[in-house]
């Protein structure tokens, strides 16, 4: 067996050393050339762990105040509920009745006043998005309102 170097004529040096190079790239981790195993997604998992399906857990930020000076009443919101939100989620949801607090942009008070979350877990379907703003866009014309706020993130359910 021979000792001496192998000795590549300039013809051939670029293309060996591109061969090396993608061979070298070809084996490291996260190179788009080798073959990869997509990592296990953790909500899926725990989904099937806890025998529960992957959902949106959604909620919708109303306040009650109106702009001039009024409140939205509790039969206008029943009403709102029963023929705005009900029909876009006959399944079910919560509502939640709280207390908001937020910054007006224009004084830079901080306000605060009565609120209710509606939360809702339902799955992601192609109308959700036209669902969701129909309730908000309906809450703002109705009651005069700059804003629904709108949370949304990734769950499991199982009912």
């Amino acid at each position: 067996m021979s000792c001496q170097p192998i000795v590549f004529s300039r013809r051939w040096c670029l293309p060996a050393a591109a061969i090396v190079a993608s061979t070298v790239a070809c084996c490291q981790p996260g190179h788009a050339g080798a073959p990869q195993m997509p990592a296990p997604d953790p909500l899926q998992i725990a989904c099937t762990t806890l025998q529960a399906t992957p959902m949106l857990q959604v909620s919708l930020l109303f306040g009650l105040n109106r702009p001039d000076g009024s409140h939205v009443s509790r039969h206008d919101w029943t009403r709102f509920v029963r023929d705005v939100v009900t029909p876009r989620f006959p399944a079910g949801f919560s509502v939640l009745r709280m207390t908001g607090q937020w910054r007006d942009e224009y004084s830079g008070r901080i306000i605060r006043e009565p609120s209710r979350i509606i939360w809702v877990a339902t799955p992601l379907t192609p109308d959700l998005r036209l669902r969701l703003e129909a309730i908000r866009q309906t809450y703002r014309q109705r009651f005069g309102q700059d804003s629904v706020g709108l949370v949304i993130t990734p769950g499991c359910a199982a009912f």
